[in-house]
């Protein structure tokens, strides 16, 4: 038994009296124990790193039906919060005008300071007061029991419409079209505003607007722009003076704007370091912290549009189980995946004035650009060549002020899990590290032994 066992041995045994040991062997195995410690510690450092690390999956996304939560916080400092109406639509059909039951508005001065309550105050009992002097003075001659109808936007049967505005408000919780109703109301026609002229701007304010929205979770736009959005013969469009567009400044700086839940993963939310990557390693690309400020110079105003590509992003497996287990969030409770969206985004700006070089003066203006040294305004030709004056004017451009938000949700899903590399996987990539320089150590050492003995008995 032990003759057959000893065979199977393939490990040569050398006897000691046999082995030369040499000063350059000793030095080769001492480089030998560094090279293969520091290769270790690369190791284990590459160990740690991949099972600290995050892969990303893409697949098809096929949700059906769900609904996708904007949350935003913006600034306009020199638009005031009366002109500041947030509209929404898809491709699905859906539109909400006006958005303002999830919106909260605050009222800035210019210096971008909050108005305070004493301020609000003042101006609402002003409007208080003068909103029931023109009720008492349209209620003039009505009996007391008077409960004026609500032309079928009612939705208790003892509701009364009892002024204009409570027959507008009664359609708009309706969402129908009030506009044909207001020419038609008794109420309006008793208070004189069935003549329906857009209202013009207010100024030396400005407005923050935060707070989320929810829509279906298909293409679509949600935007802030001039006038008051409507819904006419299944279109969109808004009502504004034109003369007045110049004063509507679209002026904006974007706090937050995040589509989907922000959750915290493994203590550390998904925030934008110092070297300007996320910490799941990929690059930021929303719009938190963007800035658009518009002058004379680049026109006035204009119309802002981002155009938004929205990829649906879940996080997946064991880790994720953990931080819902140790989070006490009611949307996360039941749930295998934390599911929220990333985007990305390009922008267009679109000026509402535009220099328009007089019309008398078109013709000898493109000349002059196709000539190799043409003269500008002010300037002359030499040679006794004659001067140009290129005659500068602004003309409105047929652009509506405001800024659109233009989202598409991409067809795939990314999703995300922490990686995790098992034990075995980093010793038996230290085991050949160790194996593999002791084993080139040693052909090298061989080699040069042979060929210093070979030198000796050359000799």
């Amino acid at each position: 038994m032990n003759v057959a066992v000893r065979s199977l041995d393939m490990f040569p045994k050398v006897d000691s009296d046999l082995v030369v040991k040499t000063d350059r062997g000793g030095l080769a195995a001492l480089v030998g124990y560094v090279i293969m410690a520091a290769l270790v510690l690369a190791e284990w450092n590459s160990f740690r790193y991949d099972n600290a690390s995050f892969r990303e999956h893409i697949k098809v996304d096929k949700s059906l039906g769900k609904r996708m939560r904007v949350d935003l916080n913006i600034t306009f400092p020199a638009l005031h919060c009366d002109d500041l109406h947030v509209d929404a639509m898809d491709v699905a059909g859906d539109s909400q005008i006006d958005v303002e039951d999830t919106l909260v508005k605050r009222r800035l001065h210019l210096d971008g300071s909050t108005l305070s309550s004493d301020e609000i105050k003042v101006e609402t009992n002003k409007a208080a007061e003068a909103d029931r002097l023109n009720r008492e003075i349209s209620m003039k001659g009505l009996p007391v029991d008077y409960c004026g109808p609500c032309f079928g936007a009612h939705t208790t049967e003892d509701q009364c419409c009892n002024t204009c505005d409570d027959v507008v408000e009664a359609y708009k919780i309706k969402k129908w079209n009030y506009e044909s109703v207001v020419l038609m109301a008794e109420q309006c026609r008793r208070e004189g505003k069935t003549k329906a002229e857009p209202k013009r701007m207010s100024t030396g304010e400005g407005c923050n607007l935060s707070g989320y929205m929810t829509f279906n979770r298909v293409a679509g736009n949600f935007h802030i722009a001039m006038g008051e959005g409507v819904e006419r013969d299944g279109r969109h469009i808004h009502q504004f003076v034109p003369d007045d567009a110049p004063n509507f400044n679209a002026s904006h700086t974007i706090h937050k704007l995040s589509f989907g839940p922000e959750y915290t993963l493994l203590g550390q939310q998904q925030q934008q370091t110092s070297s300007g990557r996320g910490r799941w390693g990929y690059e930021r690309t929303d719009l938190s912290g963007v800035s658009k400020v518009v002058k004379e110079e680049n026109g006035s105003t204009g119309l802002f549009q981002y155009f938004i590509k929205v990829v649906p992003t879940s996080f997946v497996g064991d880790e994720i189980k953990k931080i819902l287990r140790s989070q006490s969030l009611d949307e996360t409770s039941g749930k295998s995946a934390l599911e929220t969206n990333r985007y990305f985004f390009t922008e267009r700006f679109r000026p509402l004035m535009i220099d328009m070089i007089d019309e008398e003066h078109r013709d000898l203006a493109d000349d002059s650009e196709t000539g190799a040294a043409g003269a500008h305004a002010g300037g002359s030709t030499g040679g006794g060549g004659t001067m140009n004056h290129h005659e500068h004017h602004k003309v409105q451009n047929s652009v509506l002020p405001g800024v659109f938000f233009v989202y598409e949700i991409y067809p795939f899903a990314v999703e995300i899990s922490k990686n995790s590399v098992p034990w075995t996987h980093f010793l038996i990539r230290v085991m050949a590290t160790i194996g593999g320089v002791m084993t080139i150590v040693g052909w090298l050492d061989s080699a040069m032994y042979a060929r210093d003995t070979k030198r000796k008995r050359g000799r």
